[in-house]
């Protein structure tokens, strides 16, 4: 059964709201996120540091960034996007989608291409059609 440590991650983001480093990303690339522990079926970081890998979907200014989070779950519901990165198959998790301080933003872990991001958008915006 898998616990949620909010103590732990307590600690840690602590660390991630004084660090002072300056990132600079771009709209397509995969970066580690620090998602941290959340409440219910809100996406969770894994390991020690409460990462995952994440899709910038969006930078917003100088501090935030809109990404989605990937998961190596593949599921056929409404808000998984089958998606395959470096050879693997995982996961866009559109309903888990959030803006997040760039703070968070972590290692690079590659890119997409603007094609591939385009029709991520429009994945986007048919899940969102309000």
């Amino acid at each position: 059964m898998y616990f949620k440590d909010f103590d732990k991650w307590n600690i840690v983001k602590k660390q991630v709201h004084t660090d002072e480093r300056k990132v600079s990303i771009r709209a397509g690339e995969i970066r580690w996120i620090s998602c941290g522990v959340n409440v219910g079926s809100e996406i969770d970081g894994k390991g020690e540091s409460f990462t995952r890998p994440a899709l910038i979907v969006h930078v917003v200014g100088s501090v935030l960034a809109l990404v989605i989070p990937l998961s190596t779950k593949i599921k056929q519901v409404a808000g998984y996007i089958p998606f395959e990165f470096q050879g693997k198959q995982t996961s866009i998790c559109i309903h888990q989608m959030r803006i997040v301080s760039q703070r968070r933003v972590l290692a690079r872990k590659g890119r997409i291409s603007e094609n591939r991001l385009k029709e991520i958008k429009s994945e986007v915006r048919k899940f969102f059609d309000f």
